[in-house]
């Protein structure tokens, strides 16, 4: 049985694990790239899933990470209605689950508490897995950002979404 809670910087080192394996099974899907996400140190590590403004959660089989997903909020005071999900990724054996369906309605269900209304992410244009899945849970399409990261073969294109909540 899979469950979901926010990772601190206790986890540091399965959720490195599991970005890295992000990193290198999905390296189209994320801004970063493995290199960048090799050269973090644990201290940077820990200090990200210790930010008051990043809501990052995992899921876990057991005492094994096999999902993570971060939520970022806005801080100024007329933005704070708003949070960017970023950096969603389920272990391949784990997939076909709805284990990132439910760890998003996890963190919507924290995030509520602190007046987040509005839910941003950023898609690639070609991840139709992906998209059909973001609007089944409600996201909606609403702008195309071309040339929106570059890849070693090219540019690539992504969607902006969002989901009021």
């Amino acid at each position: 049985m899979v469950f979901f809670k926010p990772l601190t910087a206790e986890d540091a080192k399965q959720y490195r694990a599991l970005r890295l394996e992000a990193m290198t099974n999905n390296p189209e899907a994320y801004a970063s790239d493995l290199k960048t996400e090799q050269n973090r140190t644990m201290d940077q590590i820990r200090e990200h899933l210790s930010d008051p403004d990043v809501l990052t959660v995992g899921g876990f089989d057991g005492e094994r990470l096999i999902a993570i997903a971060s939520l970022h909020r806005e801080t100024l005071p007329k933005m704070a209605h708003r949070a960017t999900l970023t950096s969603v990724y389920v272990a391949p054996e784990y997939r076909g689950q709805r284990i990132s369906r439910k760890i998003i309605e996890f963190m919507i269900d924290d995030v509520k508490r602190s007046g987040v209304t509005k839910l941003y992410l950023f898609v690639v244009t070609t991840n139709e897995h992906a998209i059909h899945a973001y609007k089944k849970f409600g996201f909606k399409i609403y702008g195309e950002d071309h040339d929106a990261m570059k890849e070693d073969d090219g540019f690539v294109d992504e969607y902006l979404m969002v989901k009021y909540i």
